[in-house]
């Protein structure tokens, strides 16, 4: 993994998202055979388990990293929980942990935002809200952008 995502700039424009908690993104989502693909591709991902997330709205589905594995404790947001994927309506947005240069770049480059927590000062820089992949080739840099989480998530 090099040091920095080097994403390319999402194309359209941003989606809506609220200025609240529940943090959802409100317009744009992907289609569900795109999100089911990422749910595929992430719980697919080595010791990760598949959980009811412990911060979000019902039906949330956490990447969480297996008991025994060791991780990097700053790359989660709640117990061993490092990303979660929204169910409908926000279909396929996601929650997830970066160091904060790369949560960054994905804010600058607009495939993100800071999450809600994050503008009111209640949690550090690195946590954003990934916006839905709405084709098959943002599904490919929204599973880079996890990656790199997950990789976070195993720097110890």
């Amino acid at each position: 993994m090099s040091d920095q995502l080097r994403l390319s700039p999402r194309s359209g424009m941003r989606p809506e998202t609220t200025r609240s908690l529940p943090h959802s993104q409100l317009t744009q989502h992907g289609p569900d055979e795109i999100v089911d693909a990422l749910h595929q591709w992430a719980f697919a991902l080595a010791d990760v388990d598949n959980h009811h997330s412990l911060v979000a709205v019902p039906g949330t589905r956490a990447l969480v990293m297996r008991a025994g594995v060791e991780t990097n404790e700053r790359a989660f947001m709640a117990g061993r929980e490092f990303a979660h994927i929204h169910p409908p309506p926000d279909n396929g947005s996601m929650h997830i942990m970066l160091p904060a240069i790369d949560a960054a770049e994905v804010c600058d480059k607009g495939w993100g935002e800071d999450h809600y927590l994050v503008t009111q000062g209640h949690m550090p820089k690195g946590l954003v809200l990934v916006f839905s992949p709405r084709n098959a080739d943002e599904l490919e840099v929204i599973k880079t952008i996890v990656s790199y989480s997950y990789e976070y998530a195993l720097r110890v």
